[in-house]
């Protein structure tokens, strides 16, 4: 499980120009979303100075390739702390390199919330990023089941207060928000 305040919006930083506000907030946690492996040690850097652990799309790194050996770049070089990710065997690197492992779950249609719910019964990832965010507050039920053992979290397409607080009362733990207004709202 990933040790988070309840109720913590972690800002996703699309925009590098976002990354100061970011650094702002009170989550503990900045996830990178759009970085390639040449600007990622600056940003990590930069994080880590002002009391932030890095997480990152792994999926998304321009240049970069999330196999074992760069999932152990990612934290002896980088100093990133978790991967976002929609692959269980990168969350599994992830997690023997002792990092975070979030497996990301997208609700596109019923197929493949089954699929989904079927790769967690296998999984024990440390957070499961169910998205989007704006339909996460519906399906709840069917991930309530792994809050015991891992961080729920919501993302994607949350870009007012009212969704926030609504995720946040049907009982996920954090949220992922691009949206510079949500970060410090919880």
């Amino acid at each position: 499980m990933i040790e988070i305040p309840e109720r913590t919006v972690i800002p996703s930083v699309r925009h590098l120009k976002e990354l100061e506000t970011a650094l702002d907030s009170t989550s503990p946690y900045v996830l990178l979303t759009n970085v390639h492996i040449g600007n990622l040690e600056a940003l990590a850097a930069k994080c880590i100075e002002a009391d932030h652990r890095v997480l990152v799309h792994c999926d998304l790194i321009g240049g970069f390739k999330p196999d074992r050996e760069g999932i152990r770049l990612l934290k002896n070089m980088f100093g990133v702390s978790g991967v976002f990710t929609q692959s269980a065997q990168v969350v599994s690197h992830a997690q023997k390199a002792g990092m975070l492992g979030i497996l990301r779950v997208f609700i596109m249609d019923s197929r493949s919330l089954e699929k989904g719910i079927q790769i967690l019964t296998e999984v024990r990832p440390d957070g499961i990023e169910v998205l989007p965010g704006a339909l996460a507050h519906r399906y709840w039920d069917e991930f309530e089941p792994f809050r015991e053992s891992t961080t729920l979290i919501a993302g994607g397409m949350i870009v007012t207060g009212k969704e926030r607080d609504m995720l946040f009362d049907r009982g996920y733990r954090a949220l992922t928000a691009s949206s510079p207004g949500l970060w410090d709202m919880a």
